[in-house]
């Protein structure tokens, strides 16, 4: 069986230790034969780029941005100098714990009509705190995960986490990868499962491979609820019917009336139909719902 090669896509923001200890664990605790590691830092000032360089690890490229751009830019960054066949998009704040994980998900890639895929998530210093699938919590589109009555080795997944996913570069170039619409930072996982979803392809889930998140890690960027607000409408307006628009404005307004007004105002100015018609969506959102959403 063909082994693609892979490139691990890593996007870092200030990460310290844990950007080496993500590296190191990649290339140390990973069984696949072919692959790449690419780290791209978002403007990194604590050093944690430089010191990574320093180590000279073999199939590690580095990039640091000379100027903040955000998750979203930055993993695109990554994937346009990548050379593997599949991306695979992780945090900076984790590693493998299971060996076998890059050929769970490649093989994940090679189901019929899978567009990406994802294993389980963990937190880091406690394997029985499992994630399974990840979902939306509520009609502000805050993410969790679920875990599903039967555990499955593989299953069709409501959404990937940006945090760790395998897609085709071919698919990921020919469907623009993360949305440049967006803002800097917040529901972009999201937004690209349901554009894939829409757009034809399956998401796939493993158990059976496990990548360990540090969950308690403190992050160095504040979040700006003006670009999570923004997002969460650009993703409602462009991907989803009436009623869910609705219910997200109203979950919205209750706590950030200002920020939404903002928002609302720059996407009722959009055309979206236009942006619609050129997506060329064969599923409907309606069909999405029933079949996953439960809140």
């Amino acid at each position: 069986m063909l082994t693609p090669r892979v490139s691990i896509i890593i996007p870092s923001f200030n990460e310290g230790v844990w950007l080496e200890r993500t590296v190191r664990g990649c290339l140390e605790k990973t069984s696949y034969p072919d692959f790449e590691v690419v780290v791209v830092g978002d403007a990194c000032n604590d050093g944690s780029v430089e010191a990574l360089t320093a180590l000279n690890f073999p199939n590690v490229k580095i990039l640091n941005l000379e100027e903040s751009v955000g998750a979203i830019v930055t993993r695109n960054k990554g994937a346009a100098v990548a050379t593997g066949e599949v991306l695979v998009f992780i945090d900076s704040h984790q590693e493998p714990m299971t060996p076998n994980w890059l050929k769970i998900l490649v093989d994940l890639l090679d189901k019929p009509n899978c567009g990406a895929a994802t294993i389980n998530i963990a937190s880091i210093g406690e394997a029985d705190r499992l994630g399974y699938l990840y979902t939306l919590k509520n009609w502000n589109l805050e993410p969790t995960w679920e875990k599903p009555e039967v555990v499955q080795p593989n299953q069709l997944a409501p959404a990937i986490p940006g945090g760790c996913f395998a897609i085709r570069k071919s698919l990921f170039k020919i469907t623009g990868g993360f949305n440049a619409n967006l803002k800097k930072w917040g529901r972009e996982d999201f937004e690209y499962s349901l554009r894939l979803w829409r757009k034809g392809y399956d998401l796939w889930f493993s158990s059976e491979a496990v990548m360990g998140h540090a969950f308690d890690h403190k992050r160095a960027f504040e979040i700006s609820w003006e670009q999570v607000d923004f997002n969460t409408l650009f993703t409602a307006y462009t991907l989803m019917d009436e009623v869910s628009i609705n219910k997200i404005i109203k979950s919205i307004e209750i706590t950030r009336p200002k920020t939404l007004a903002r928002a609302k105002a720059v996407m009722d100015a959009f055309d979206v139909k236009a942006y619609q018609d050129k997506q060329s969506f064969t599923r409907n959102f309606t069909d999405y719902k029933a079949r996953f959403i439960k809140i």
